[in-house]
């Protein structure tokens, strides 16, 4: 089993905002992450955490000026809209044949990054010096299964120490059990519809009877689908696209940081006109992760190559329930493909291709949705997506009811069933329960009272990241 180690801040209050750009209105709880797993990262942010490198941050919502609701999309039962598919053709036609057709700067303004999931986190420095912790000398626990090279998630949802090299085909981007992907969807579906007839002994004229009956219906494509139409990167196609993902400790990914971090300050000061930081400031951002996990889980960077240049990265956590999105950069000369989201719904993608493996991944989350925001308004353009209310922590449709309830008031309870309380806030004993670590051995806070006065912190911490992390999580610094 993985310890998490976190320790905790306490508020961090009148900061400037990234969003409504004010100097001093920003206030949220923070902590610092020495080591997190990926099933404790996944109970905090169901309570409204997110984490920016190790720094984990919660807004106070009815307080600071942006309020910030947690945002998923229910990714198994995503439906596709006009925008969304007209995107995928525009990048299909240009792998096909290389021409850029004019950028609609009314549909960038939408679907473009800008804010936390795709765009802007939280970067805010830490409130208070951390006190680093050595991890070495911790008690005794089982060692988890790092993610390696050897051990990669790639965007097919299969593992594969493959990189992209110029005999790669972007074949890895399609369906891993069709060895020559067709070039249209139809005949993949045909050619599927097929296969399953005989595999029930249908043959001959009953076969294609039955295959003629499908003909003519109007059958709505899938996300994959569309995707799916993607040139394959032969002679005929102007360009090839792969996508690799990475877990950041490889050596894979190491050979290529100077480039990853190349396109991340070209984007950071064309597209956001922000000064991007040294390199150290890029892996204490992106690349820097607490997430202790197996190979199914963790921190990776998906990298868009296209031929044998790097366009984009999508940063992305994967949890148990979830795949999160964290930052999605790209090469500003490619902006007139909506790269933004397309990158979404690869990743959109990449969650349904998770599920296959692990089911009970089902949600695709986007980082905070922040209504007062315009810019973030985009997220809700994904559906169906469900907020976080920020008292009950019950996820709830952003339909209309609930945007109608945002533009009345920034910060609302979203659960209007007023007797439903937060399941997870923590009795007096569940806080005597809270795991301190103290020195190189770990306790309960009720055995630490036994020699020391109350510390207020660990009442106020455990009533943040709930009874569950509190007892489970190592609290350091007391």
């Amino acid at each position: 089993m993985t310890f998490s180690v976190v320790e905790f801040y306490g508020k961090h209050s009148n900061y400037s905002c990234g969003y409504c750009k004010q100097s001093d209105s920003c206030h949220s709880h923070g902590m610092w992450a020495h080591k997190l797993s990926c099933e404790d990262y996944q109970d905090l942010i169901d309570r409204g955490w997110r984490r920016s490198g190790s720094y984990c941050y919660k807004p106070i919502m009815d307080v600071t000026c942006c309020p910030s609701y947690t945002i998923k999309c229910d990714a198994l039962n995503f439906r596709m809209n006009k925008s969304h598919k007209k995107i995928i053709k525009r990048v299909n036609k240009f792998l096909r044949d290389g021409k850029r057709e004019p950028h609609e700067s009314n549909e960038a303004e939408n679907h473009e990054p800008s804010g936390d999931a795709w765009g802007h986190e939280h970067t805010e420095a830490p409130c208070k010096p951390v006190n680093r912790v050595d991890l070495e000398s911790l008690p005794s626990m089982d060692n988890p299964n790092e993610c390696s090279e050897t051990n990669m998630v790639h965007a097919d949802g299969l593992f594969t120490p493959k990189f992209p090299d110029s005999a790669t085909s972007s074949k890895d981007m399609c369906d891993p059990s069709t060895s020559e992907m067709p070039k249209k969807a139809k005949l993949i579906r045909i050619a599927r519809k097929r296969e399953k007839l005989q595999k029930k002994g249908i043959t001959g004229e009953e076969l294609e009877l039955l295959m003629q009956a499908g003909k003519g219906r109007n059958i709505e494509k899938s996300l994959e689908d569309f995707l799916a139409e993607s040139p394959t990167g032969n002679e005929m196609s102007a360009h090839r696209l792969t996508i690799v993902t990475l877990p950041t400790s490889g050596k894979k990914f190491k050979e290529t940081l100077d480039i990853s971090y190349a396109l991340y300050a070209k984007y950071q000061t064309m597209i956001h006109n922000d000064p991007p930081g040294s390199i150290a400031d890029y892996l204490d951002f992106l690349v820097k992760s607490p997430l202790k996990g197996s190979t199914d889980f963790g921190s990776f960077h998906q990298q868009y190559w296209l031929d044998d240049r790097l366009v984009a990265v999508g940063v992305i956590d994967v949890l148990p329930l979830c795949v999160s999105s964290v930052y999605f950069f790209y090469d500003p000369e490619f902006k007139f493909l909506s790269l933004g989201t397309y990158g979404s719904l690869r990743e959109l993608a990449f969650t349904r291709a998770r599920h296959r493996v692990n089911p009970s991944i089902r949600s695709y989350y986007m980082g905070f949705y922040i209504h007062s925001c315009q810019k973030m308004r985009y997220k809700s353009n994904l559906q169906p997506s469900y907020l976080l209310c920020p008292e009950a922590y019950t996820w709830h449709k952003l339909d209309n009811i609930v945007l109608h309830k945002l533009d009345q008031r920034k910060y609302t309870r979203l659960n209007v069933d007023k007797t439903v309380h937060d399941a997870q806030r923590p009795s007096e004993q569940d806080v005597k329960d809270v795991l301190l670590l103290v020195g190189r051995s770990y306790l309960r806070y009720s055995e630490y009272l036994l020699g020391a006065q109350e510390v207020p912190d660990v009442s106020e911490y455990a009533q943040l990241v709930g009874k569950v992390c509190a007892k489970r999580m190592m609290l350091y610094g007391m």
